[in-house]
Parts: structure tokens; sequence; C-alpha cells
């Protein structure tokens, strides 16, 4: 019997057919139980590796819930696909011991954070991303409020996700276009879950993954012990603002903000948790 494998397209993006590539490469490696899986990058050309955060955190569900063992052919790695010794994915999947080293000084390592360890990210996204060449151009105000932002954003996936799975976290700069790309993945329960629930009895219930988005993108939370559900807003308002970008994804839906438009696409054989992807551009 041949060894179960997923072939990915030739690139992989940070939009909507990036996603959900990956997210037919976690249906289809979900159905396997104890074995080894093949990722097949014969036909990638181009990953963007921001998005080592997601495809880490869907390695490590299925290390962890089916059993799996990932095999990849190092000629990829040592090629091509260099960037994912340079960013440490390589020593997460592998479990191998090293420290990335990228020479060329475009990555945002990847990172995984249980939950409990908000100094380190709060150390991790001061340090490693708003310290990081692609983004020196930022004032000091918009520094604090992207960090202020994130923080609140990793709070509420210790008190909301309900999940013991880490939180993952990596970015990449692309010089040409002037852009650092920085995703932040959480693998519990999505927006929906908890959104609907708290605003059943109200003028406007909310039943749909994007209304779940914009809800929580107004500033609004369902925390009732403080205050909270600033994060997303913040952020947006930095993009706003800034030239920026911010994707969503939770529940099936992709919600995105680019060059002053929102578009919204559903996703199928989704991933569980959120991913939010911020784009920094240079003025």
């Amino acid at each position: 019997m041949s060894q179960p494998s997923f072939r990915f397209p030739a690139q992989i993006l940070t939009d909507a057919n990036g996603i959900q590539a990956l997210c037919d490469f976690y249906n289809t490696a979900s159905q396997c139980r104890n074995c080894w899986f093949t990722l097949d990058w014969e036909s990638l050309e181009f990953f963007e590796a921001n998005l080592s955060a997601l495809l880490l955190a869907m390695t490590h569900k299925l290390k962890y819930e089916n059993k799996l063992e990932f095999f990849l052919d190092h000629t990829y790695l040592r090629g091509p696909m260099n960037i994912f010794w340079r960013n440490g994915l390589a020593f997460y999947i592998y479990k191998k011991a090293g420290k990335p080293d990228d020479i060329k000084k475009t990555t945002i390592p990847v990172k995984a954070f249980q939950i409990s360890d908000v100094d380190k990210f709060a150390n991790y996204i001061e340090q490693d991303l708003l310290e990081h060449q692609g983004v020196d151009n930022l004032r000091f105000h918009d520094r604090q409020r992207v960090l202020d932002s994130y923080f609140e954003i990793f709070s509420n996936v210790q008190l909301h996700a309900k999940t013991n799975y880490p939180v993952l976290a990596c970015g990449q700069f692309f010089p040409n276009q002037k852009e650092v790309k920085f995703s932040l993945v959480d693998m519990g329960v999505g927006f929906l879950h908890n959104i609907s629930p708290f605003t059943k009895n109200s003028d406007n219930p909310i039943l749909t993954p994007e209304k779940a988005i914009k809800w929580a993108l107004d500033g609004n939370s369902t925390k009732i012990e403080a205050a909270g559900g600033t994060g997303l807003k913040r952020i947006l308002s930095y993009c706003f603002k800034n030239n920026g970008s911010l994707h969503i994804v939770t529940d099936g839906c992709y919600w995105a903000y680019d060059n002053g438009q929102i578009n919204t696409w559903k996703l199928k054989n989704y991933f569980a948790g959120t991913t939010i992807s911020l784009i920094f551009r240079s003025l």
C-alpha cells in the first residue's frame, strides 16, 4: 500500500485560495491515522512563509490526534523552500535540535506559545515583529497600538478559544513589495461559537461567521467581567490609516480588508480555530 500524500499547488499565498489549499491538505491528512504522510512539494514554487504558522498548527494537531508523522524530501528544504530552515518550521516538524539562522534577515521566526505564555508572546511581538527591518518605519504610537492590540488578542485566545493547543505565529518580509506579512493562529473554537450564544437574546443575534467577524471588529466583546474587544478594532484602525491589510479566517469564512475594500469568501473543509494575518506596508 502506497504512503498517503497530498500534492501542494504551485503557490500558497495569503489569500482565500492559499488558505483553501492548506485546508484541503488538512482534510486529506485527517482521514489517515498512525502512519507516515508525505508533503508532496514537487509542484510547489512559492509559499508565503508567514503561513508557516498555519501549516505548523495543522501538522501539530494531526500528530497529536491522528498520530501522523510527516515526510518531506529534504531537497526542497535545501533548495527552493530553504526559508523553512531559516524561519524554524523544519525544526518543529522534524523535532530536531537546532536554531534557525536566517542569513537573509527576511523572516520573523515561527514560534509556538502556550496560552499561559503571555509575557513570552509580548516579547516576541515587541522584539521579533516590531523591531524587524520591514516595519522600522512605524511611529512610536503605532508600535504601541500594535503591541497592545496583539496582547489583547492573545489574552482573548486564553479566555475564549477553549483549547490547550499552543498559539502559533510567524512572519515574512518581502523587500521588493515593501511588505511584512504576519500571521497568528489558534486551534480553538471560532468566533461564532462564543458570539452566537452571547447575542442570541439581543436585537441583532449573530448567526453567521461573517457577522461574527464584523461584530468583533466593531469592538464588541463577550467579556462580562472586564473591558475588552478593542484589539481587532485597533488593528483594523491601524490598517485604515497606514495602507495595511487585515485578513481573518474563522468558521469557514475568509474575511479580508485590502486597498480600502472588504471582501469575504466561504471555505470548504476548513480548519478549526482562527487565523489572523496583518500586512504592514511602507508608506
